[in-house]
């Protein structure tokens, strides 16, 4: 009797939790099944992640720092010409914006971004950033609340000019030809993604959707908006999502570059876009004006970022050069293995792409090797005019130039905490600031 006693308690036990589990869902996907319980519903189950932070916060470095290596203590600095760069991070209550001169490691201005304004807009993690942060003629900064709903723009004494949260915006940021911005996002609602359904042979799964939006810089007003699914589903490439590493974020959507310099050629028209999808390792040359594909280039890279046209017949790419993770194996039965092949991956590099001859061109590869620069996620790159090449190396939070003869520039951005160092942000270069 004792034991159908325990039993029973333990099925009702396991049933109030289920319940409590969907309640609990419920409430932090928005929604309202508990009625006026559902915010206290919801404080109370952040209580655990919450004494973690706490945790976190007193005995462990916030994730926007990152521990200095004993190699990486000691700058190289040979540049000989100014470099300006415009990055953010966190510091306390507020995001620091800074431009700086890394020749003369002089920071020229800085902005001001309180973490108090933001949460009128949305919930600010303790973990949250803010990338990439573009300079504009005036000095007004316009940065993306990064997986946040927010693109926002504030003049140069940091005062909030406007501030769109119509998406969760993310990734790069990039300027047409007429100033207009290019950057990533994905629809949501009370900054909850919503979520597109795939079905295959009746398995269905809810997946995210990237858009190619456009935003008018002066306004904040939301000018293009185009599915990713809609694109691929027009453009008949449906197949190429068979080769997503992430079912659940099949595109990853990272660069949106427009073709700003050049004019219409053989391969490229002014008005082109780029676009650099992670989890497909591939890049796509797209026309909004027609919503056509123009060109799927796929090749010797994976994870790829940061698009960029360098020539009238040739774009570069950041190539992580990282192996897929998110792989799910079956169950299958083996003999005991008789040994383990290692694959050690040392550095990611940058490709240059001709489209004349449809080859890659691997760009100061002894210089990436030599140093050892990797970074499975994120990381960009400029070619500077010069022929210098900028890396921000996002992983370590290193920021290096190199050129033929070698390492120009190794530093890292100095924290307010001794041993550690701030996690980059997507670094914007500039060679001339006189605008």
């Amino acid at each position: 009797m004792k034991t159908i006693r325990k039993l029973a308690l333990i099925i009702i036990g396991i049933f109030i939790l289920m319940i409590w589990s969907g309640i609990v869902r419920n409430a932090a996907l928005g929604q309202r099944a508990a009625g006026p319980f559902t915010g206290v519903i919801k404080s109370f189950s952040e209580v655990p992640s919450n004494m973690k932070m706490a945790y976190n916060h007193f005995f462990n470095a916030p994730d926007y720092y990152i521990k200095t290596k004993k190699k990486d203590e000691e700058d190289i600095n040979s540049l000989s010409y100014d470099l300006y760069g415009t990055y953010a991070y966190r510091n306390g209550d507020q995001f620091n914006i800074e431009l700086k001169n890394f020749k003369t490691d002089e920071i020229i201005k800085n902005w001001d971004l309180p973490v108090e304004t933001l949460s009128n807009h949305y919930e600010v993690g303790q973990n949250d950033r803010i990338y990439p942060a573009k300079l504009m003629p005036n000095r007004d900064i316009i940065a993306s609340c990064n997986e946040k709903p927010g693109l926002i723009r504030i003049d140069s004494s940091s005062k909030v000019k406007w501030f769109n949260d119509e998406f969760i915006f993310h990734h790069a940021m990039n300027f047409d030809h007429i100033g207009n911005i290019w950057i990533p996002g994905v629809k949501h609602e009370g900054g909850i993604i919503i979520p597109k359904t795939l079905s295959v042979d009746g398995n269905k799964t809810d997946y995210r959707d990237d858009l190619v939006l456009s935003v008018d810089s002066n306004t904040g007003k939301t000018l293009y908006s185009k599915s990713m699914t809609d694109i691929f589903i027009e453009n008949n490439l449906e197949e190429l999502l068979n080769k997503a590493t992430h079912v659940t974020d099949p595109f990853h959507l990272n660069d949106i570059q427009p073709v700003v310099a050049v004019d219409s050629t053989k391969y490229i028209e002014r008005g082109d876009v780029f676009l650099s999808f992670r989890h497909l390792s591939a890049v796509i040359q797209f026309r909004p004006s027609t919503d056509k594909v123009i060109k799927v280039i796929e090749g010797p890279f994976t994870f790829q970022h940061d698009v960029d046209i360098i020539s009238d017949n040739s774009i570069a790419l950041f190539n992580n050069n990282s192996a897929a993770w998110d792989v799910h194996f079956n169950k299958n039965e083996f003999k005991p293995s008789n040994g383990t092949i290692q694959r050690k991956i040392v550095n990611s590099n940058v490709l240059i792409y001709n489209f004349e001859s449809e080859s890659f061109e691997v760009l100061y590869e002894e210089q990436f090797i030599e140093n050892e620069i990797y970074t499975g996620a994120e990381g960009l790159y400029e070619l500077l005019p010069n022929g210098d090449l900028f890396v921000e190396e996002q992983g370590s939070g290193l920021l290096w130039v190199l050129n033929k003869d070698g390492v120009v520039l190794k530093t890292t951005l100095k924290s307010d905490i001794e041993g550690y160092h701030y996690l980059t942000n997507w670094t914007t270069i500039y060679t001339d600031i006189n605008f």
